[in-house]
């Protein structure tokens, strides 16, 4: 009897795993188009898969000029291509106001990239202040690390320091 038993379970077993449903052909109709693909994309298309952090899509084209610009800048940035960043840049400079903290902020990462560390942390500063100024905390004290990396005893260092003493940071 446990014979039979297990030979019908084993039975029943490989006639399900064998049979499959049919698969809808037509939904692959309605899928939508992918979004177009951002610079951070085609650079990493070609190099090695890794791990990248999940963000919402975000289409370029419904952006202002000035973000948009920044966001590929950003992108090219993090994808390590600072010569095209820096193309990026100078687009969203045409853009943005001189006085953005954004367009600061990159600014300021291709220079210390650069190794030109008083022009940066001239920008570092000036990011800073237009964050906090927008209370952008977060933002400012990014800007305020980079600063501390380059000249910790600087006078601009310790104007800002009492934003950044509190036990968030």
């Amino acid at each position: 009897m446990r014979k039979f038993v297990a030979l019908a379970l084993t039975a029943f077993a490989l006639a399900s795993c064998a049979t499959t449903s049919p698969k809808n052909e037509t939904a692959n109709n309605y899928l939508p188009p992918p979004p177009p693909q951002t610079p951070l994309d085609r650079k990493l298309a070609g190099s090695m898969p890794q791990e990248l952090p999940l963000s919402a899509p975000v289409n370029p084209n419904s952006l202002d000029k000035c973000t948009r610009y920044l966001l590929f800048t950003d992108q090219y940035i993090s994808a390590a291509d600072y010569p095209e960043a820096e193309e990026e840049l100078h687009k969203a400079e045409a853009y943005c106001s001189p006085n953005d903290p954004r367009l600061n902020y990159m600014r300021a990462v291709l220079l210390d990239n650069d190794e030109k560390y008083k022009e940066a942390y001239h920008y570092y500063y000036l990011a800073a202040k237009g964050y906090i100024k927008e209370g952008k905390l977060d933002e400012a004290f990014k800007c305020y690390s980079g600063m501390v990396s380059i000249n910790p005893n600087g006078k601009e260092v310790k104007e800002l320091k009492h934003y950044f003493e509190d036990e968030d940071y």
